[in-house]
């Protein structure tokens, strides 16, 4: 039976929203009930999801967002706080003091933070980006449930801290340049030597196969001019 309501049920990663299984589609009538099961996924353990696991259908189609952490996390728990650094603070790729520095935060900055992180040997971590995470100090910041007096908070929508640690080396001609764009496919808006060290930031894929390259506090790049280290 194929209904025009069905509940698409997704699961993701509780940090990156990266998905796990396939999404679902359960179909049923109108005001029949449901109940969505929680699977079990090879290294992660279930934690928490976005509605009601049993319920209704309805007369419009639904979603259900199941969520998942990593199995050497102790917990994770979804929050709505804020982060005031008192000092320029390192943050993390992973909630793991021997993860690779995501970036430095400066002093006397603000972050919301949704998501609290109990790691393997008992370190508090928040995430302010989807992979950038402060481990717990309250010699360097104070979290507070009420966001802070201060027009510039950093969300983890818009947060804009992009990877500035070299990663990739720049792989085009011996003693020549190659250009960045604003966008891929976009306009040039500067260039890189090859040999160059630079940092990826982001990546995007696209239906022509192609790979286009972010270079932190720069533009795109066409990834068969990166190798990546």
């Amino acid at each position: 039976m194929i209904s025009e309501s069905p509940i698409w049920v997704y699961y993701e990663n509780i940090a990156t929203h990266e998905p796990l299984l396939t999404p679902t589609r359960l179909d049923g009538l109108p005001n029949a009930t449901y109940t969505i099961d929680t699977p079990n996924i090879s290294k992660y353990v279930y934690v928490d999801n976005s509605g009601d696991l049993s319920g209704i259908f309805g007369n419009f189609p639904q979603s259900l967002h199941l969520y998942y952490r990593p199995q050497n996390w102790r917990d994770a728990h979804r929050v709505n706080m804020y982060i005031a650094l008192q000092v320029a603070t390192v943050a993390h790729t992973d909630p793991n003091d021997s993860a690779t520095v995501a970036t430095t935060l400066p002093a006397e900055s603000n972050w919301a933070t949704p998501l609290r992180v109990i790691s393997g040997n008992g370190q508090f971590w928040y995430q302010i980006g989807d992979h950038v995470w402060l481990r717990y100090d309250a010699s360097l910041m104070s979290l507070s449930d009420t966001a802070p007096n201060v027009e510039n908070i950093n969300y983890i929508q818009d947060l804009g801290v992009e990877n500035d640690q070299p990663n990739a080396l720049v792989n085009f001609l011996p003693g020549k340049s190659t250009e960045i764009f604003a966008t891929p496919y976009g306009l040039p808006i500067g260039s890189v030597l090859d040999g160059d060290f630079v940092a990826v930031s982001k990546e995007e894929r696209h239906d022509n196969g192609l790979i286009w390259y972010k270079l932190a506090n720069s533009g795109w790049i066409n990834s068969i001019y990166i190798h990546k280290i």
